[in-house]
């Protein structure tokens, strides 16, 4: 008999059906398409890296899923998909152009508490876009984001843009110690405000800045939330922080997509290798993020290259589970043709089914000899929109 575990999937995965796997795929290349459209190249990476090189990004944790070859060393699976673009830009694509614009499609693998629209085997769809400094890659990130998105099949979406030295700005004026700032920070990225709060009267910091950093996370909102801010004596990092968001929201104007923007300027995101402006997306369906990305500046130069960088990933499984909820996913589990042979007929079947498949069909041919009602009844059962029957 089998053991319990034999019949199983491990934790934190699950197995895709027919139907679900078609509607996946469709959903992928829609956005592979706009990648594409957009003058990205798709790359693919190893699903195990050494753990040496998630180690020199900082990128290991209690959450990575690691693993010994045979020759003792210590790999890990792929956690996220930025560290290995950024050792691929650095070993492999460091000649030609300045300017690298890539893009993937990738199953990754974090320890997670697993629950709806989260899970320890994931897939994402992402860009990087490397050499590219300045407000202009950050809109151009953005917009892509969106049109990625629609192309999914979503519209009702919402994009919250920070910036993290508006944070690091507040932090650094308020002149606390390197272990009270990181403190700060978790508060910030796990939605903690009663600590935050607690933390901040608890220090001594002028009043100005603590009334700022307890208002943090709830400082959403357009232009006119940075307007406000503004006139708050902000220090120059904060407010260079505040400058550029308002230079890359006026480009994002230009490509049609800042209705679909909010600044959030409280927003920090669980990895800490961002350097300018971050964002996530969400859709009311769920509560977590869609998308996300941002800046990291600093990333190369862990492989022995400086760079400037920027990139973001979409989470399918997430897009999956709104598209199923709204009844939205494209329906792949019909055929267009069933072909039914009578007994002695399969030659013929065959000839048919595949003059059918060259012409564009998709087409199934029935396994065993039928007769003309159990073809009717086969069609129904396998969702074909039209029966074939060869009995002559």
């Amino acid at each position: 008999m089998p053991n319990n575990k034999t019949l199983q999937v491990p934790y934190g995965t699950r197995d895709v059906l027919p139907g679900e796997a078609g509607a996946r795929r469709i959903i992928e290349n829609k956005i592979a398409a706009t990648f594409k459209a957009w003058g990205y190249d798709e790359v693919v990476t190893p699903t195990f890296e050494y753990l040496d090189t998630f180690t020199a990004a900082g990128q290991t944790s209690d959450s990575s899923f690691k693993l010994f070859d045979r020759r003792n060393n210590t790999l890990v699976l792929r956690s996220d998909m930025t560290t290995p673009l950024a050792r691929l830009v650095a070993t492999r694509l460091n000649e030609g152009p300045t300017v690298k614009r890539l893009f993937y499609l990738a199953n990754l693998f974090r320890y997670e508490e697993a629950q709806t629209g989260r899970q320890c085997e994931f897939n994402q769809a992402g860009v990087e876009l490397m050499g590219a400094a300045g407000p202009s890659a950050d809109a151009e990130m953005l917009a892509l984001a969106v049109a990625s998105l629609q192309a999914a099949g979503l519209s009702d979406f919402v994009i919250s843009v920070g910036q993290i030295d508006f944070i690091n700005g507040l932090i650094e004026a308020a002149e606390v110690g390197a272990e009270q700032a990181e403190e700060l920070k978790r508060c910030l990225i796990s939605h903690d405000v009663v600590r935050l709060e607690a933390l901040v009267d608890a220090s001594r910091m002028p009043e100005q800045q603590k009334t700022l950093l307890k208002e943090l996370p709830f400082l959403h909102g357009g232009l006119e939330l940075l307007d406000n801010v503004a006139a708050c004596g902000l220090n120059a990092k904060s407010a260079q922080a505040v400058q550029d968001l308002r230079e890359i929201y006026a480009l994002a104007a230009a490509y049609g997509t800042a209705e679909y923007l909010r600044f959030d300027l409280g927003l920090l995101r669980d990895l800490d290798y961002y350097t300018g402006m971050l964002f996530e997306g969400y859709a009311e369906d769920m509560g977590f993020p869609i998308i996300g990305g941002g800046r990291y500046d600093t990333m190369m130069e862990n492989f022995g290259k400086s760079c400037p960088a920027t990139g973001f990933a979409i989470g399918i499984d997430r897009v999956m589970l709104i598209l199923s909820r709204r009844q939205q996913l494209d329906n792949v589990s019909s055929w267009d043709v069933l072909v039914g042979w009578a007994d002695g007929k399969l030659p013929q079947a065959i000839a048919q089914g595949m003059r059918l498949r060259k012409s564009g069909k998709t087409v199934k041919l029935s396994t065993e000899p039928l007769s003309q009602k159990e073809a009717v009844e086969a069609q129904r059962a396998n969702s074909c929109e039209t029966l074939l029957y060869i009995e002559d």
